[in-house]
This record gives C-alpha cells, structure tokens and sequence, in this order.
C-alpha cells in the first residue's frame, strides 16, 4: 500500500502568480481536496496540491515529488497528476486547468467516465507480453487519452474516491501472451503459482507452427505416467531425477555460450533426449481459437509456442519454475525441487464457461470465478444491445474482435478500457457491424 503522503516543501515549487484564481495545498491530495470542496462558494475551481508518492513497486526508492490537479467546472470534476512544474499563465481556472493538460501530455481523468489502457510490451526470452494494468520494477502501465498518458499509480493515489482501484492496490492484472511460433524457443516457463490464478483466452494460433490450427499448452502431467510409476511420490521421483538431469546440461550449454564456445552436435543432441525425457512426464492440453483455460493454483502449466492468449490473472509475482528449455533470465536458479514437492499432479476436470442470462443477440459467459476475481465473455451480435449496470469496484474490458464505442472512446481489437467504479451505460452493436467479442473482469471483494 501507498504510504501517507507526506508534506512536500510547499506551494514554492510552481511558478503561480499571487493573482491567479486557484488554491494551492500540499499533503495527502484526497484530503486536501475534501477540505478545499467542504469550504469553497459554488463556482469552477481549481486546486494544486503537491505531494510525495513511495514508488511502492520499486526496492528502496525514494519518494516522488508529484502534483494533483483538481479542476471543478459546473460541479464536474476531472483530475490530473504531474511531475512538471506547473507555470500559471491563464486567470481562467478551467483554461488554465485544460492548458496545462495539453501542454504536459496528462490524462485528465473523470470519475464518472471509461478511460483507455495504454499497452506496454514487456520483452520475454520467448516472445513477449503486453500488459495493460501491470505496476512493477519492469515496468508501470498508464492511462492513456488524445492529450497524454499518466501512470495509473500516480492517479491512484490522487481520486478522490477510489473509482479506479484504492491507492496502492493493483489492478487485477490484464495482459497478452504472445510466444514466437518456433518450437521450444517460444515456448513458456513450466512453473506452477502458489497463490496467483489465472484464466487464459486463446485469440491467435500460429498456422505457421500448427498447420491445423490447434496449438498446446503444457498442463499437468500425464494420468498414464502415473499410474506406470506405481504411486504418485514414485513418479515425483522420477520427474525431478529427469528434471535434474536436463537442468545440468541446459546449464552446461548456457555456460559454454556465455564463454564464447560453440556447442557440440553430441551436447545439443543430449540436450534434446534429456528434455524429450523430461517432458513426457507431462500432458500437452489442445488449444483452439476461442478456447478458455482456467489454471488452478499448484497446477504446473506452459503455454507453447506459436499460441496467442489474453490472460486475467491475479496482481501478484509469484511463480515456481519447474523447467525451462532456455536460459532463464529472471533469476539465477529453477524451484524444482520444492515445486516439485508440492505441485499438483493433474488439472480439475474441464468444463465449458457457463452461460448467463443477457438480452437478444448477446451471449454472456463466466469464464472464470475465482477468489480474488471473476472474469466474463460477451459475445454480442450486429444490433444488439445491452446495458451495463453498476458494478461496486472497476471493471476491465478487452476487445477482443469488432470495435466498441464507450462515450467517445473507439475500442478495436486488443484496446482496453477501465470501466471506473459505479459506471453505467449501453453498450450497442450497429446493424452494419460486424459481432463484438469482448472479455470484463473485475476484482471481487
């Protein structure tokens, strides 16, 4: 959590003159901009107030200095927060307000109203993800709007009501998979999560890797290996023994490329026998476009190569990797033996998304329901119509195929947009139209 803000040095650090029509404070920006609305005459207003942000997703970072921007025009709110210094140089309050909008690139936010997630591509030794609401070391995820962007952190911690999540908080976290097509180099870490969930929705399958279109992804482990080692401790004997042995010669390849040397036609072919080994302990699950996949906790899971995914996951870092066929970049070692240990042999039994009630032409499916957060699929035909009711926290919308209209914001495929706490409104498909396909999630309390 963000800790209270503290005071910066005080309203010095802008250039405002002594007339202009504002308020400046400093401190915890939703308390001062209670203050300010409980004591100031009706009218449009504008309060600056500077304050101090902990980059909590950083080790041992020093505080921010930011400035919240609270701009009242006709009772409306729209917020805004910057690093800039702010130079005043309108006596219009709302002027003044839009000016330093534009002139900084900010995303003035308003409560009551959807607003787009920028993508941010996070580079993979095996392909790359794109997140839409990811807040870590590797990188933050902004709101973004025709005039600018600002890190979703920052205003956060600035709403007044925390319509798009409490300051502090992560969203729950929204991304895309996206794995190169060739065999083993796109293919993903098998790592299994102690406490993260996860829900999978395939968008893309290479044709160039699977010529009939079904990919895979690596889940569980296969009933018939089980059953020939006897008992289940028996066979997570034998899986971590294969495992042991290919991690010693993935490591042994690894160290003569980081020494230049060039490996050996027998090394890289006992690299193969071992990992072909290694993997036929575990079951491969087909994949079609379309298909959702659910991944329980504990469940060792790989997606391959060539497979392309939306993914809602619980906002947590927290993996165990069993096996990887590259080196792994991320941490200097793999957690096979405890993941091993406790690892979850096989998957629940699958079952089809459960459909909801929804009006004609569209089609509403649950898709996941988890602790922490549920997730839907709404499949909605060229004329039809549905209007969204209020939810009590944020809700998540992808576009997966067709556009989407919200109150000025064109969505097309792979777009996405925060429906802010409380929002309300209908979504409708043209006649002329092609289907809308698009996913909603949102945490659970």
């Amino acid at each position: 959590m963000i800790p209270p803000a503290s005071p910066t040095e005080g309203p010095g650090r802008h250039r405002i003159p002594a007339s202009a029509a504002l308020t400046r404070d400093s401190g915890d920006p939703r308390e001062c901009f209670r203050r300010w609305r409980a004591s100031r005459a009706p009218g449009d207003g504008l309060l600056l107030v500077d304050f101090q942000l902990i980059p909590y997703w950083l080790d041992n970072a020093a505080p921010q200095p930011l400035t919240a921007l609270f701009s009242l025009c006709k009772e409306a709110l729209a917020v805004a927060v910057t690093d800039r210094v702010l130079e005043a140089d309108v006596a219009d309050p709302t002027q003044q307000y839009r000016r330093w909008v534009k002139q900084h690139g900010l995303v003035s936010f308003d409560p009551s109203t959807p607003t787009r997630l920028g993508p941010l591509a996070i580079a993979k030794p095996w392909g790359r993800e794109i997140w839409y609401t990811g807040v870590e070391r590797r990188g933050v995820c902004q709101f973004v709007s025709e005039e600018g962007s600002t890190p979703i952190p920052w205003l956060q911690a600035a709403l007044p009501i925390p319509v798009a999540g409490a300051p502090g908080e992560a969203l729950v976290l929204l991304k895309i998979l996206d794995p190169l097509a060739q065999p083993v180099t796109g293919d993903l870490y098998f790592e299994l999560h102690e406490k993260k969930r996860e829900v999978y929705v395939v968008t893309h399958v290479d044709r160039g890797a699977w010529p009939d279109g079904v990919g895979y992804m690596r889940y569980g482990f296969d009933p018939q290996q089980i059953v020939q080692h006897g008992t289940p401790e028996l066979f997570r004997a034998a899986y971590l023994a294969s495992v042991l042995a290919y991690e010693k010669q993935r490591r042994a390849l690894d160290l003569m490329t980081e020494r230049g040397e060039e490996p050996g036609e027998q090394a890289l072919e006992r690299e193969r026998d071992l990992r072909d080994q290694m993997d036929r302990f575990t079951k491969l699950q087909a994949l079609r476009v379309g298909d959702v996949i659910a991944v329980p906790q504990l469940l060792p899971h790989a997606l391959q190569h060539g497979v392309r995914t939306v993914e809602f996951q619980t906002p947590s870092y927290d993996r165990k990797i069993l096996s990887f066929g590259q080196k792994v970049l991320t941490q200097d070692h793999w957690d096979s033996r405890e993941a091993v240990a406790q690892m979850r042999l096989l998957p629940p039994r699958a079952s089809a998304p459960v459909r909801l009630a929804g009006p004609a032409g569209t089609r509403i499916e649950q898709i996941a329901v988890f602790d922490d957060f549920e997730a839907q699929r709404v499949i909605m035909q060229p004329g039809a119509r549905w209007e969204l009711g209020a939810e009590s926290s944020y809700r998540l919308l992808l576009v997966v195929s067709g556009e989407l209209t919200l109150q000025d914001i064109a969505c097309q495929a792979e777009e996405a947009i925060l429906l802010p706490h409380g929002w309300r409104g209908e979504l409708a498909v043209p006649e002329a139209a092609t289907p809308l396909v698009f996913l909603l999630a949102w945490p659970r309390s």
